[in-house]
């Protein structure tokens, strides 16, 4: 059995779709199709369900899933053991992590990181939906270093940083509500508002202060990618709720604006560095370890 085999198998039951899958792995659909026959063969067992919502593991496929996980995340940290023999000259760090980190804290450390150590590479996987998929991928050992909110306490997570995120109303600056200087959630009723997706942690976080201020506000967009928002509100057609960190580079730039929101729960909003309490980190995934947390530190 191939290990590049169980990784297209592993992708598969990540996607829930052959062509999904196959943009992911480089491989046509058809010839994707034909490794997982060939797979189901050779196990002697039918490892999806397969129907018009898509493919869905069996008992069969969740077992092999298991041992298949294993058996590549061994050998990729097999790989950097290795490597790192030789220095931090090479080495692979697995990142999961919320979208609002990824332009003004995560990449930068990247970039920072790859100057010092130019051979390491990195597979970075941005969240746009909940805290639970940063969660599942270091619990099944898909990732070494999780970023995301800091909400309901995870007893197999390691906090090993964290810091405040306050949401704010971005805008563009010409925005009627660009001119004050503290916004209340329950003050958007009545303008155009673009949202995030309904899974999407950060909208959950903003439903729940509207709920608690008894306001509804009806979402004039709706998008899956924070960019989109932020697009919708620079041209001044409306405004988006984000931490303000999200906008931080266009607040810099003067294409956008951050108005302060006034209810507390929004000010209070944390984000966490985790990793899962029994995984062992690659010395190259340490290294970088301790330079987000002091990025986070310094935040």
């Amino acid at each position: 059995m191939r290990l590049e085999v169980l990784r297209y198998y592993l992708e598969v039951a990540r996607e829930g779709s052959i062509r999904k899958a196959s943009e992911r792995v480089n491989i046509t659909p058809s010839a994707l199709s034909r490794h997982i026959a060939i797979l189901e063969h050779m196990v002697g067992a039918s490892l999806f369900d397969r129907c018009s919502r898509g493919m869905t593991l069996t008992p069969e496929g969740e077992i092999l899933k298991k041992y298949a996980l294993r058996t590549v995340n061994n050998v990729d940290l097999v790989k950097s053991a290795i490597e790192e023999i030789r220095g931090l000259r090479s080495g692979i760090v697995r990142i999961f992590a919320i979208e609002i980190v990824a332009s003004k804290l995560l990449y930068p450390t990247i970039r920072e990181f790859l100057g010092l150590h130019a051979g390491v590479s990195f597979q970075v996987e941005i969240i746009t939906r909940d805290n639970i998929d940063v969660v599942h991928g270091l619990s099944q050992d898909q990732t070494d270093i999780g970023i995301m909110y800091k909400l309901n306490p995870v007893s197999e997570l390691e906090y090993c940083a964290e810091f405040e995120t306050p949401f704010a109303v971005i805008a563009a600056p010409h925005h009627p509500l660009a001119q004050k200087t503290e916004i209340a959630a329950a003050d958007l009723a009545g303008h155009a508002v673009a949202t995030l997706g309904r899974s999407n942690a950060t909208r959950r976080i903003m439903e729940k202060a509207l709920a608690s201020a008894g306001v509804e506000i009806d979402y004039t967009l709706q998008v899956n990618s924070i960019e989109m928002a932020k697009e919708f509100a620079s041209t001044g057609m409306g405004v988006t709720v984000l931490p303000a960190m999200a906008a931080q580079v266009e607040c810099a730039s003067g294409s956008l604006v951050a108005i302060p929101l006034s209810d507390w729960s929004l000010r209070r909003v944390r984000v966490g560095l985790v990793t899962h309490r029994g995984h062992q980190l690659s010395k190259t995934a340490q290294t970088f370890l301790d330079l987000l947390k002091l990025r986070c530190v310094t935040h």
